[in-house]
């Protein structure tokens, strides 16, 4: 499948926040053909009105049997069944992005109006309680959230399937039919303004934005699809209304329906609902043409938010459309697509110049894209580094490709298909992006197929013809540290089957968990095994995360054993990938591949779990990258506030340190070390596999009993860890540099397996601010007063006792006003009334969340091994919903009343400590 860009996602990146903290650790563009014409304005009157009839006017089933159909005021609607699980994604898409902002250009209208439009899915007007019960979302029980491109917005919510026909009623609602006021304004125009600002600390926003500005120029491309700070602070009330009347019209929308729905009901609901949406002027798309490069464009801008440097090189190609698009693609596999990739085994790994790479091929709809490499590496480095790319660049164009590394490009074409074809959510955005991109609902299918019969010829002539170092964009972060001490200027002109899973137990201890499934050709295998970060002391803080990676680094004996190179061409081919994982509570080791690989994967996975060779030189390869990673902590202002508030929570558990680990560990570990370390941490009575997928079960349990037997027996030996003790609130600043604040406020939690409390505490976290996604009371009162751009609660649970905490972003001279908010909605909790309404409400929520998460074979086997290593049983998801229903509005109080009537652990990050010096009698100024 193409690869995407990745698009400015809004309403909350809360997901994958809360997952840092647990773990410790391009969109398509609608086909426009390129003039010169610059974008005109033109004028669009409501397009809503409730005599206007809609009905179908073209109908059909294409060959992967997705109905589309044209409705007479132009909309198109996609709907497929995809019985595979008992959900739904329902996405409405708008042809409605920066490039077609016209005279608005820069002000980020179509971000900022998809703030608006998308208001009512998360009701973010507080009541006097703080309630959201307005939420649609909620009732629904889905997750919603919306997203900008340069050339689209999205609105998408997934829930189960029986809710179809709610889902469909508010996407439909949102575009056909929105009501914001001038209220709604004031408020959403403030969140996106401190959005733009939080978009400062980001390490990689700065870069690719620097990037985009320096190939783009005087086109619209250039922009950021947020805007700029000036011109947004200046738009009005009436900017977005006229801006929402020109371009949300419905012949500019694709909707698209993919689940275990029935297809003509879908539509026939869409047509429904629609009733009154007519046609209105349709909007202008053309672009002017996208300016040639022209010599070495080069540009290097000092930056506090990187340790590193980082560069991105491009050379200017083709449109979406273009017989070269196949070829190109191909060749960005072959240099960058898994470690053993061109670029990723000689640049990274063997001549050890960078800590990180890749590269993809930009070929957008509407003009010239790009072929960009991407990497990072030590401050002074940067010019060897981009020397020794453009070696190999030449050396493609000058010998053109091995005959492995194009059959591996392809293979993993195929595979990149067919994992994306496992969600409803990745089948319905492909469906819909495909159309907006080339009219073309079958062109990801296609795509793959053409480019299985790319030769080594085309790539090397596609590499010849583009690849020219003559001709070049490039644009360089640099640390500002670094720019001061070398005094360079900042412009230097020259990227489940229904019989459920099958379990047993091998003689040594190891539970395995087996589930066939045929449904797709994959296979996934994750090993869990206990103990991770627990296992460590800060004189081994970093062991954990060295031994899982360099596990997969070389490993087997004798006639099985394999390379690091071995190993990683390998699962290349196979379509798939390798992992080890060192977390808070557990070792994870995971690997994916076709099914037609596995019978020769299982014995790779089990030996990189069993014996792996720890290497001398692969650690000395491994040790730079580890460091690296530890030392971009530093890079975000959330890494560096978890990292703190670990420290100051977690004082007497091992979690008061990072599974990345610290420099001086990993600088000084040994291969002798890790191999002890490796024989203390494995044991197969703590550890689960779980094999997920299209095998043979007969014979893959075979394979394991003899494969797996070599495990040792026994358990691993973790620490007893009490849980925090707070005598009474503490308030920990941690001064900063960056250009937000970010605050943790946490009170002592329970272990995974006290699922007494733990439940009851799940419900209590989805009503105050949702569950994965936000809502709840902390997010409408915060959000509503325009106090944060993030606002999330979770749970932090493990083998260990873990932590019940909030943490959100804001401006610095609004921290306190937050941190005062926040602590008021946790003492709330300690005597509120929970009713019975409200955790029916958050059951239905968390269900539809929990089935969302676990719709791939990974997360499925990632699910069954964890749940069944911590004694829940393979079966707990699936009987969640039971287990909350019986669950009552008593119990949830009494365990409301026991955690929340706790002292409270504040922990700040702020670049203007001053502001709590009201609270000196109670805090401490912490130093990183």
């Amino acid at each position: 499948m193409r690869r995407l860009s990745t698009p400015l996602l809004c309403v909350s990146n809360v997901l994958c926040l809360s997952l840092m903290l647990l773990a410790g650790c391009q969109e398509k563009t609608p086909a426009i053909t390129p003039q010169k014409t610059p974008v005109t304005e033109v004028k669009a009157t409501p397009a809503h009105t409730p005599a206007a009839p809609v009905t179908v006017v073209a109908h059909g089933i294409n060959a992967d049997r997705a109905h589309v159909a044209k409705l007479s005021n132009g909309m198109t609607v996609i709907a497929k069944r995809v019985p595979t699980a008992p959900v739904v994604s329902v996405r409405g898409y708008v042809r409605a992005g920066k490039l077609y902002e016209g005279r608005w250009l820069g002000c980020g209208l179509s971000h900022l109006l998809e703030h608006l439009v998308a208001k009512d899915a998360l009701s973010e007007t507080p009541d006097s309680e703080g309630s959201d019960a307005g939420s649609r979302t909620a009732e629904i029980g889905g997750q919603f959230n919306a997203y900008t491109t340069d050339s689209h917005a999205c609105y998408y919510i997934s829930a189960a399937a029986n809710k179809v026909d709610l889902c469909i009623d508010m996407i439909v609602d949102q575009l056909a039919k929105p009501s914001f006021t001038r209220v709604d304004f004031e408020r959403e125009h403030g969140v996106v303004q401190r959005e733009l600002v939080m978009g400062k600390d980001n390490p990689m926003r700065i870069l690719h934005g620097a990037h985009n500005a320096n190939v783009y120029r005087t086109h619209p491309a250039a922009v950021p699809t947020i805007g700029f700070a000036a011109p947004l602070s200046k738009v009005t009330y009436e900017d977005i209304q006229a801006y929402h009347a020109k371009m949300y019209v419905p012949q500019g929308m694709v909707f698209v329906v993919v689940g275990d729905i029935d297809p003509a009901k879908a539509i026939a609901r869409i047509v429904e609902k629609s009733a009154g949406f007519r046609e209105g002027r349709s909007p202008e798309y053309v672009l002017p043409a996208v300016s040639p490069f022209s010599g070495i464009r080069r540009r290097v801008i000092p930056s506090d938010a990187y340790k590193e440097t980082a560069e991105m090189l491009s050379f200017q190609t083709i449109p979406l459309i273009h017989d070269d698009l196949y070829a190109l693609d191909v060749l960005s596999y072959i240099l960058t697509n898994g470690q053993s990739s061109r670029l990723v085994r000689e640049i990274q790994y063997q001549q050890k110049k960078v800590t990180k790479i890749s590269s993809w091929s930009h070929t957008p709809a509407w003009g010239k894209g790009t072929f960009t490499v991407s990497f990072r590496t030590k401050p002074g480095q940067a010019d060897i580094a981009e020397k020794a790319i453009l070696a190999q660049l030449a050396s493609i164009c000058k010998t053109g490709v091995q005959a492995d590394e194009l059959a591996r490009a392809k293979r993993q074409k195929i595979a990149g298909y067919v994992h994306s074809q496992q969600t409803m959510e990745s089948i319905a955005s492909t469906l819909a992006t495909d159309c907006l991109a080339t009219g073309d609902l079958a062109f990801s299918r296609s795509y793959t197929d053409n480019i299985q019969t790319v030769t080594a010829k085309q790539v090397q002539a596609a590499a010849r013809k583009y690849l020219d170092a003559k001709t070049m964009t490039i644009t360089r972060v640099v640390p500002a540290s670094f720019e001061a001490k070398t005094k360079k200027t900042d412009d230097d002109p020259t990227k489940a089957a229904a019989a459920g899973p099958r379990t047993f137990t091998l003689p040594n201890g190891l539970r395995v968990v087996l589930m066939p499934s045929d449904s797709v050709k994959l296979v996934s295998m994750v090993l869990a095994s206990k103990g991770g970060l627990l296992r460590e002391t800060p004189a081994t803080n970093g062991l954990g995360t060295l031994m899982a990676r360099l596990s997969t680094r070389g490993a087997g004996k004798g006639e099985r054993a394999k390379s690091a190179d071995d190993i990683a061409k390998f699962f290349n081919e196979a379509g798939g990938s390798i992992s080890g994982m060192c977390g808070d509570s557990t070792f994870v080791y995971s690997a994916s591949v076709l099914s037609d690989r596995f019978d020769k994967a299982l014995p790779i996975f089990a030996d990189v779990i069993q014996s792996p060779s720890f290497s001398a030189k692969e650690l000395d390869t491994l040790k730079p990258l580890a460091i690296a990673s530890v030392r971009r902590v530093g890079e975000s202002w959330f890494t560096q506030l978890n990292r703190f508030f670990r420290a100051k929570f977690f004082t007497d558990s091992p979690w008061q340190m990072l599974a990345s680990g610290q420099v001086a560990v990993i600088e000084k570990a040994t291969p002798q070390q890790l191999r002890a370390y490796h024989k203390e941490s494995l044991r197969a009575s703590d550890s689960v596999l779980a094999v997920y997928g299209d095998f043979d079960q007969a014979k893959t349990r075979q394979a394991i009993e003899t494969l797996f037997a070599p495990l040792p027996k026994g358990k691993a030996t973790l620490p007893a860890v009490v849980a925090r003790t707070v005598a009474k609130d503490e308030l920990h600043i941690l001064p900063s540099e960056t250009k937000q604040a970010g605050i943790i406020l946490a009170l002592p939690g329970t272990t995974v397996s006290n699922t007494k409390d733990r439940l009851p505490l799940m419900l209590i976290d989805t009503i105050i601010s949702g569950y994965r996604l936000p809502s709840g009371w902390l997010h409408t009162e915060l959000r509503g007063k325009q106090l944060v751009y993030v606002v999330h609660a979770f749970q932090k649970t493990g083998l260990a006792p873990g932590a019940f905490l909030a943490y959100a972003g804001t401006g610095p001279d609004k921290a306190t006003e937050v941190v005062s908010i926040l602590q008021k909605h946790f003492r709330r909790a300690a005597d509120y009334k929970f009713t019975q309404a409200e955790m029916d409400q958050a059951i239905t929520t968390i269900v539809t969340s929990v089935a969302l998460q676990n719709q791939t074979l990974s997360a499925l086997a990632m699910d069954a091994a964890v749940n069944e290593l911590y004694g829940l049983g393979v079966d707990w998801t699936r009987t969640l919903d039971a287990k909350l229903r019986a669950i009552t509005p008593a119990q949830v109080r009494a365990v409301a009343k026991q955690y929340f009537s706790s002292p409270l652990v504040t922990v700040v990050l702020t670049p203007k400590p001053e502001a709590f010096s009201d609270n000196s009698d109670k805090k401490e100024i912490g130093r990183e």
